[in-house]
């Protein structure tokens, strides 16, 4: 009965410290969004309603608890992601353009700041992790959409390049400000150019043995000497 009660306790315990670090990383995502890198531990935790002591509880340095925030940002954004589930692949991009777009545009300070700042080491390997993980999601993209649209073998590099810089959170960033549009517009572009691309490249890639058809010209009427 007594083991019981002490396992019971131990679950209440790490649900609760679970509870705890969630909030944490959530108030740090917050905080990064609105005041970028320069977010302090009191920011935090005003953010998550705890006491400063409790921050550093759980989190040993403010760049701790930044890079843990980075990772848990860039793993819920992976999971929000439609999956593709066969059926019309122009829709899937479309929809996942959109998920896309929307996400970058809340976040714009803080992926500026990560692609321009000097950052401390702990931070540069969060931005590294973030930036690979990227490329992850962008190689996968390009394969599933060049398969779904009956590509063979492995999908050209310019459709890995174009899907890169059409769902990269920059081309939000410069739809939103230079082209005075909105995640939506930046959504259609993406979209357009890319699905341009899958097809461009299918007509590069047609077997060699299904050519043209060639212009057949009529053969000139023989002329009978009398």
């Amino acid at each position: 009965m007594v083991t019981d009660a002490t396992d019971q306790l131990t679950k209440v315990q790490r649900l609760k410290r679970q509870v705890t670090i969630d909030a944490l990383l959530d108030a740090a995502r917050r905080g990064m969004i609105e005041h970028g890198l320069d977010v302090t531990v009191d920011d935090i935790a005003m953010l998550a309603e705890v006491g400063r002591r409790t921050v550093f509880r759980y989190f040993p340095t403010r760049e701790d608890l930044l890079h843990a925030a980075l990772a848990a940002a860039s793993a819920d954004y992976v999971r929000s992601l439609p999956p593709y589930r066969g059926g019309d692949w122009l829709a899937w991009l479309a929809e996942l353009a959109r998920v896309t777009h929307h996400a970058a545009a809340g976040a714009g300070r803080l992926v500026w700041e990560l692609t321009t700042r000097r950052l401390s080491p702990r931070l540069q390997q969060a931005y590294t992790e973030y930036r690979q993980a990227l490329q992850h999601l962008f190689a996968r993209t390009a394969a599933t959409l060049w398969q779904a649209a009956g590509g063979d073998g492995v999908p050209p590099p310019q459709l890995r390049q174009a899907v890169a810089a059409h769902l990269s959170p920059i081309f939000t960033q410069a739809v939103l400000l230079d082209a005075e549009g909105t995640p939506d517009l930046a959504a259609e572009m993406a979209t357009t150019a890319i699905a341009a691309t899958v097809r461009q490249q299918l007509s590069h890639r047609m077997p060699s043995h299904i050519t043209a058809p060639q212009k057949v010209t009529p053969a000139s009427p023989e002329v009978t000497l009398g």
